[in-house]
């Protein structure tokens, strides 16, 4: 039978003689040799302050080598970061946290709760302990924000929302990928894949001389509930550059219902329309719109052609979007 026990704040202590004798090896004691804990899970300060350097782990030793899981959640954000590995501890070497999440949604300033899990197939036991973030991360270099929606929408926009039913263009608070605000888009078209749109006039002037192999747009994206997603709902992103070249890129579909960064290097976006010069140069974009599509249910014709998606009826598209930034050398880390 498998015992599985939850321990927080406790440390237990073992013989290392007398259970564990010499001619008992790591490998036999890897496998046959009791699971207990030999020094319990602690972080190395009660508070984080992820703006300054030093150092923010998590420690804790127990009898024998198998596989970890280390999982920090955020009370209030529900952000999550993990840490796997296969040892006998924990420390500096393997837990360091800078304060990203593994996806959207990031930390805030809150409370979070850290819970390592080891299991040996025999037993499961689960360590708790907590931590405070103070400060946040500081931003990624080379990184430059379009619009977080914190404060309402960013300057020099342009919205376009069609006419249609339980339409949903704007900006909503709680529940936020990062920080409070997000912008939402949705509704009922049943006569053409376009419901509306978001474009930011942008400067990233700053960012010359980066190539666009190391350059991203990044985005955090959020779909419908389960069950309730239109088929073929998705979006589109469109970069305009000076030169009235204009690449656009496809996030096709978006069916997920929890918030997800969407990273895309810009060589991936391609040139729509007649080409300058087709060099993509990240730099000279000067406008981003976002646009929210998905299959019309009809009856009747569809704008642009094409046969309706009847499965469509009365569900309502919904592709929220947050956080729009550009990033170079690397993806953003939420």
């Amino acid at each position: 039978m498998k015992y599985i026990y939850y321990l927080s704040f406790v440390v237990l202590f073992y013989s290392c003689s007398e259970d564990y004798p010499e001619y008992l090896g790591s490998s036999l004691n890897d496998q046959f040799g009791e699971l207990a804990i030999v020094d319990s899970l602690v972080a190395n300060s009660s508070t984080f302050d992820f703006s300054d350097q030093s150092s923010k782990y998590f420690s804790a030793r127990w009898s024998k080598n198998l596989q970890w899981v280390l999982t920090i959640t955020g009370t209030e954000s529900g952000a999550v970061k993990t840490f796997t590995g296969f040892d006998n501890k924990i420390d500096i070497d393997n837990t360091q946290w800078i304060g990203t999440a593994d996806d959207f949604p990031s930390f805030s300033y809150e409370s979070c709760i850290a819970e390592l899990t080891l299991d040996d197939n025999e037993n499961t036991i689960v360590l708790e302990t907590g931590v405070t973030i103070s400060e946040l991360k500081a931003m990624q270099e080379g990184m430059v924000v379009i619009a977080d929606f914190d404060n309402g929408y960013p300057q020099n926009y342009v919205e376009f929302v069609q006419s249609g039913e339980s339409m949903n263009f704007n900006i909503n608070y709680g529940g936020a990928a990062q920080g409070e605000g997000f912008y939402s888009m949705g509704g009922i078209v049943n006569w053409d894949y376009y419901l509306g749109s978001l474009k930011i006039a942008s400067d990233i002037s700053s960012l010359d001389g980066i190539p666009s192999s190391l350059f991203y747009f990044n985005m955090a994206v959020i779909g419908g509930q389960a069950g309730q997603v239109p088929t073929d709902q998705f979006i589109k992103v469109i970069c305009r550059e000076d030169d009235n070249e204009t690449y656009v890129y496809e996030i096709n579909p978006v069916d997920w219902s929890e918030w997800r960064l969407s990273s895309i290097p810009y060589d991936d976006f391609e040139l729509e329309g007649n080409a300058t010069n087709n060099q993509r140069d990240p730099s000279s974009i000067t406008l981003i719109e976002v646009m929210c599509l998905s299959c019309p249910s009809g009856p009747g014709p569809i704008a642009g052609g094409g046969e309706p998606c009847t499965d469509n009826e009365n569900l309502v598209v919904k592709t929220n979007i947050d956080y729009i930034t550009f990033t170079t050398n690397e993806p953003y880390q939420p």
